[in-house]
């Protein structure tokens, strides 16, 4: 698998599962499937806010 630095958590991650923005964020599996209480998909980048795909 190719791996790629996640711009949430900033680790090498592979690109496999993760998403990324319109502007080109990478963001890991670990990190798109986040939270606190249930597992909830993000579906805007961290970073500026744009829509993941």
């Amino acid at each position: 698998m190719s791996k790629r630095t996640c711009d949430a958590c900033g680790k090498d991650r592979d690109v496999s599962g993760g998403k990324t923005c319109e502007k080109g964020h990478f963001i890991c599996k670990d990190c798109v499937y986040s939270g606190v209480i249930f597992v909830s998909e993000k579906a805007h980048c961290p970073i500026c806010k744009h829509s993941l795909r």
